[in-house]
């Protein structure tokens, strides 16, 4: 069950970066863009967070904290900024690529070097991570995106140990995530709206309905449910890690939908992220 949960969860990804892309291209701001991926779930899931308060209560602020911080609103402006300066293969190599690198380093700050036991994989997924950065280098707009990416992933790290930690039920960690998010968005979302006029109304109804299938249903909250059911089954680290493939999936779909072409030092990158993932699954 973990590794079907895991499947979805990382085909939602795949799509949650070309709607990234594709809310880019539309010039549709990361802040109104959120709304679409924060409001449905946050509405849906709002009264699990009064239901449940007494379970949220008991679980140290610090974690709670990280887990909004880390796949809630400040991780999806920060991604989706990022996606506005990279192509989609770029972002999703290096957000869920460095994932098990980030959260590797993380768990052996906490819990020892036992955490970069699976070394060699880990060197091998840096090397691709390396490649893709060399390659882009001098490039100004594309390496202010790669930092937005690479502190993404650094959330998301955080977010997948602290999860694991504060032992939330898979609702439980959709309804904290979504409801906190809207709620820190609505503000935020009040401020824009008097520096420039919204462009979500501007949007095709066509687009509406994909982006707030993917952002909304699909990332809001089967993603969520989903990555939470495998962090429950399958551990941390060993999550993070199966969700460097992300990437392949992702530009197998943004080839056809945005014509972006990765050129031979990008599939050099994916090619030793994907092959670092692998081996460090053979290695478990």
């Amino acid at each position: 069950m973990g590794w079907a949960a895991l499947a979805l969860t990382l085909c939602i990804w795949a799509a949650f970066f070309i709607s990234l892309r594709a809310g880019a291209r539309a010039a549709l701001p990361p802040v109104e863009l959120a709304l679409l991926r924060f409001g449905p779930a946050g509405l849906l899931l709002a009264p699990l967070l009064w239901t449940r308060h007494a379970r949220f209560a008991a679980v140290p602020t610090r974690l709670l904290l990280l887990v909004v911080a880390g796949a809630g609103l400040p991780y999806f402006l920060i991604a989706g900024w990022g996606m506005r300066h990279a192509p989609v293969a770029d972002g999703a190599t290096l957000i869920p690529g460095t994932l098990p690198l980030f959260t590797a380093l993380l768990a052996a700050a906490l819990h020892g070097r036992s955490a970069l036991r699976h070394w060699p994989a880990l060197l091998c997924i840096a090397a691709g991570v390396a490649t893709l950065l060399a390659l882009r280098a001098g490039q100004a707009d594309l390496a202010q995106g790669y930092s937005l990416f690479l502190l993404g992933s650094l959330m998301w790290s955080a977010y997948t140990l602290a999860l694991r930690q504060a032992k939330l039920a898979p609702i439980e960690a959709a309804a904290l995530i979504s409801g906190v998010s809207l709620l820190l968005l609505l503000p935020l979302l009040g401020w824009h709206a008097l520096q420039q006029p919204l462009a979500l109304p501007q949007l095709p109804v066509s687009q509406l309905y994909l982006q707030l299938a993917i952002q909304g249903l699909g990332v809001g909250l089967l993603s969520t449910l989903g990555y939470s059911m495998a962090v429950s089954r399958l551990g941390a680290e060993r999550s993070a890690t199966a969700g460097a493939l992300t990437p392949v999936l992702a530009t197998l779909m943004a080839m056809p939908l945005f014509g972006e072409q990765p050129d031979g030092g990008t599939l050099l990158g994916m090619a030793l992220i994907a092959a670092g993932v692998l081996w460090s699954q053979r290695q478990r």
